[in-house]
């Protein structure tokens, strides 16, 4: 078959989960994927996903024997001296950590049965096909080398980060090219031992460690597999290219790998998109979901419970699209609603507090943590609701805790007031298109006065490091 409903390029945790919810849908899906079919699911990745994913999509969740590595019961967030950890625990944040390849296997083989008319493995998507201003294909190469059209009435893209047919969206609402700032690169390792050489830290826990000299930009994590293997890594800065695996070995490796009796069962690298979602994800005939739509949690850079969420919400919005004969952005514009409403608003929040807490010091995490500036249960506020609100005593309490440093209690106090509004802002995003314009330019407002204030951290910081240059 060469012309279907629906082409998803990308069988990755979002495309699959487009392509079942779609073909149950009744529509003819065509799923490409540049990857052989057995190595579907084999991605640089954390390797974590909460509980709600699940839930809300009424997928079996991970199962032991199949695809599950481990339970986990909640996060471990460490300041850069290791004095203070927070634990995050909630039951609706808990979750597992899976086995990458066999998740994906798993994901892939559901959609499948799921009735996908055609799955097309080693096809890479080369370029978008417009008709009228409207996407009504792609281009591709086919494994055997030769290229070939594929026609649909809708496309959606969940190519990755590197999405080659984000590049070649006519709409300049959706952004061809992400900032370095916007993004993060990771370098991690799955190491195995043996059980009598080393024990697995909190093996019911995730461990994030924030440290802007030793992961600048990013953080170290910890990720239990099992009883005797670990997913160790790291995330920097891009401009850090060229050290990332540096950094790793002097500031992961060497502190959290005590025995030589290893295996590396897998490493590599990859980039993440830290931020907001993009402006769009939808432009006529064409959604984009996962990496290529930046939908991915800003601050630990988690990938697949949102891109799960956006492939439902696709796959729903494409069926309604077809069933009405109409594949203008008009009509997908109810996808960019559905994840601006829910994981966006969110996603946008966290983006601000990702923006202050890369421009933080070690000094300024260090006193922020221990002083409980930031409490585990407000960390657990922000991260499933995107806001934070505290009462008058609350708010009391903390101007008594900070006031050894009054300017750092002010920013975060004014970062709080801006991820709320920011979060409320985003529950408003316009039904149509047409509101579109307004509410863009109030969310760049917003984004201004935070940047603004980066911009007195950093002035403010490099104060302190010549007052203390002088004093010496």
């Amino acid at each position: 078959m060469v012309d279907f409903d629906l082409i998803i390029v990308g069988a990755g945790t979002g495309g699959t989960t487009a392509a079942r919810f779609a073909a149950q849908k009744g529509l003819e899906v065509c799923l490409i994927d540049s990857k052989p079919r057995e190595k579907i699911g084999d991605k640089i990745c954390g390797d974590a996903v909460g509980t709600e994913a699940f839930e809300l999509l009424k997928i079996n969740p991970p199962k032991a024997g199949v695809d599950l590595s481990c339970h986990i019961k909640g996060a471990k967030l460490y300041s850069p001296n290791l004095q203070k950890c927070i634990e995050l625990i909630d039951p609706k944040q808990a979750g597992y950590v899976v086995d990458r390849l066999k998740f994906g296997q798993r994901l892939l083989n559901e959609a499948l049965d799921s009735g996908v008319k055609q799955f097309l493995d080693k096809t890479r998507a080369l370029d978008l096909i417009y008709k009228e201003g409207i996407v009504t294909g792609l281009k591709v190469k086919a494994k055997n080398g030769e290229q070939a059209e594929l026609k649909s009435k809708i496309v959606i893209d969940a190519s990755g980060f590197y999405s080659p047919l984000r590049k070649k969206v006519k709409n300049p609402m959706i952004e061809k090219e992400i900032p370095k700032i916007d993004s993060i690169l990771c370098y991690r390792e799955i190491i195995n031992f043996p059980k009598k050489d080393q024990e697995v830290q909190d093996p019911e826990y995730i461990t994030i460690i924030l440290d802007p000299e030793k992961a600048p930009g990013g953080y170290i994590w910890y990720f239990p597999k099992n009883e005797s293997s670990i997913n160790l890594g790291l995330g920097v800065y891009m401009d850090y290219k060229g050290k990332v695996r540096e950094f790793y070995k002097k500031y992961a490796f060497n502190e959290f790998v005590k025995t030589p009796n290893i295996e590396i069962e897998s490493s590599g690298g990859g980039v993440v998109p830290v931020r907001r979602p993009l402006w769009s994800c939808a432009d006529n005939g064409l959604m984009l979901i996962g990496d290529a739509g930046c939908h991915v949690n800003p601050l630990h850079g988690g990938g697949i419970d949102p891109s799960m969420r956006a492939g439902f919400y696709a796959a729903i919005t494409a069926a309604d699209a077809i069933e009405s004969g109409n594949h203008t952005l008009e009509k997908l514009w109810d996808f960019n609603y559905k994840v601006m409403t829910t994981f966006g608003a969110e996603f946008a929040a966290l983006d601000l507090l990702r923006m202050v807490l890369q421009v933080l010091t070690n000094e300024d995490l260090n006193f922020g943590l221990e002083k409980d500036l930031l409490t585990a249960g407000e960390i657990l506020e922000i991260a499933s609701t995107g806001s934070i609100t505290l009462s008058l005593f609350e708010m009391a309490k903390k101007a008594i805790q900070g006031l050894s440093n009054p300017k750092l209690l002010l920013d975060l106090n004014y970062l709080r007031i801006r991820m709320n509004e920011i979060a409320k802002h985003y529950r408003k995003f316009p039904r149509t298109i047409h509101d579109f314009a307004e509410w863009k330019n109030t969310t760049v407002q917003i984004y201004d006065k935070i940047q603004n204030m980066i911009v007195k951290v950093k002035k403010n910081e490099k104060e302190n490091i010549k007052g203390s240059e002088a004093h010496g």
